[in-house]
């Protein structure tokens, strides 16, 4: 089953981070880190995140590494490179995580 999740579901309306319990506070670290690094060079067609599968809860045992790719529809996909966690993360635009290079005009 894919995780899709709403960046912004863990922000308030100021960009920071809202009070989140620990479980999801994992997962928010999780997520924060793959927009970071995706979005940090989005020209390149997968990016190896340096994550570890397990780190998005402290019950999973996978030691795979987590890939991510920015796609046209503007969201970022991720998945682990061994077992069959896959993920996409939508409105991460605009967010202190977001590391695009922007242009001012």
């Amino acid at each position: 089953m894919a995780l899709k999740v709403d960046f912004s579901i863990f922000l308030n309306e100021k960009g920071d981070v809202t009070n989140l319990t620990d479980q999801a506070n994992t997962v928010f670290a999780f997520l924060s880190k793959i927009v970071s690094s995706v979005s940090a060079d989005i020209s390149k067609s997968i990016i190896n995140v340096d994550l570890k599968c397990n780190t998005r809860s402290d019950a999973l045992s996978c030691d795979g590494s987590i890939d991510g790719a920015f796609n046209q529809t503007g969201t970022i996909e991720w998945n682990c490179d061994t077992c069959e966690a896959i993920g996409e993360i939508s409105y991460w635009q605009g967010s202190l995580w977001d590391k695009q290079k922007h242009m001012i005009h």
